[in-house]
C-alpha cells in the first residue's frame, strides 16, 4: 500500500486530487495526517482486512502497521471516505475483531429444513504482531438439529488470545416449529355454533 503525507485538509484534498485522507498513529510514532489512492487502499482493505500488518513508507521510514478503522459511502461501500493506521512494532499484540468465515452452509440451503443461525459475526482476539489471519473458519457441514458451536469449540493458530466469552454462541442450527393460526372466520363460527340454542322437546 502506497501512501503519502498530505499538506491540505481531508476533504479539500480529497475533493481536489482524488485521494482519500488517513492518519497513522502508534507507540513510536506522532499522529501523521496521509493519504492514498482509492485503489491501493481497496486492495490493502482486501488483502489484509483490520488484522493483518503491512509496510508502509513515509518519507525515508518504513513502518509496519495495521488498518484500524475506515469510512465508507453507506451507499457505496467501495468509496472510501478516510482512513485510519495504527504503527505497531514486533514487540506489541494487537486485540482486533476477526470475522467468523462459515463454511459448509450450502447444507442449509432452500430445500433444507434446518435453520442455521449465525449468532456471533467475529470474535475479538489478542495476537502477535506479524500472525493476523483474515477470518475464523467454522465448518457447519456436520452439524444438524439442536448442534451448536461455542467460542470454546474454535481451532485458533497459536500463539492467539480469545477475549471473547468462552461460552458465547457461535452457530447454531434449529428446527424451526409452525404453529397453525387459527383465522376469524374460525372464530365466528366457532361462536355462532356455542351460541346456538338447544331445540325445546315437547
Amino acid at each position: 500500500m502506497n501512501v503519502e503525507l498530505r499538506e491540505k485538509k481531508g476533504a479539500v484534498a480529497r475533493r481536489e486530487t482524488g485521494v482519500v485522507p488517513g492518519v497513522v498513529y502508534g507507540s513510536s510514532i506522532e499522529p501523521t495526517m496521509i493519504q492514498a489512492h482509492p485503489l491501493e487502499l481497496t486492495k490493502a482493505v482486501k488483502t489484509f482486512g483490520k488484522n493483518r500488518t503491512f509496510k508502509i513508507k513515509l518519507g525515508k521510514k518504513e513502518h509496519q502497521v495495521y488498518i484500524k478503522d475506515y469510512t465508507v459511502n453507506p451507499l457505496r461501500r467501495t468509496e472510501f471516505y478516510s482512513f485510519d493506521l495504527k504503527q505497531v512494532t514486533a514487540d506489541d499484540t494487537i486485540s482486533a475483531e476477526i470475522p467468523v468465515n462459515v463454511l459448509g452452509k450450502d447444507k442449509f440451503g432452500a430445500t433444507s429444513k434446518l435453520l442455521l443461525q449465525l449468532i456471533t459475526p467475529a470474535i475479538v482476539c489478542e495476537y502477535p504482531v506479524g500472525q493476523g489471519i483474515n477470518s475464523i473458519d467454522v465448518d457447519v457441514s456436520v452439524l444438524s438439529d439442536g448442534d451448536a458451536i461455542y467460542v470454546r469449540d474454535l481451532t485458533l493458530p497459536e500463539g492467539y488470545k480469545v477475549i471473547t466469552d468462552h461460552d458465547t454462541m457461535v452457530v447454531n442450527i434449529t428446527l424451526p416449529t409452525y404453529r397453525e393460526e387459527t383465522t376469524e372466520t374460525d372464530v365466528s363460527e366457532e361462536a355462532d355454533v356455542e351460541e346456538t340454542p338447544e331445540e325445546e322437546t315437547e
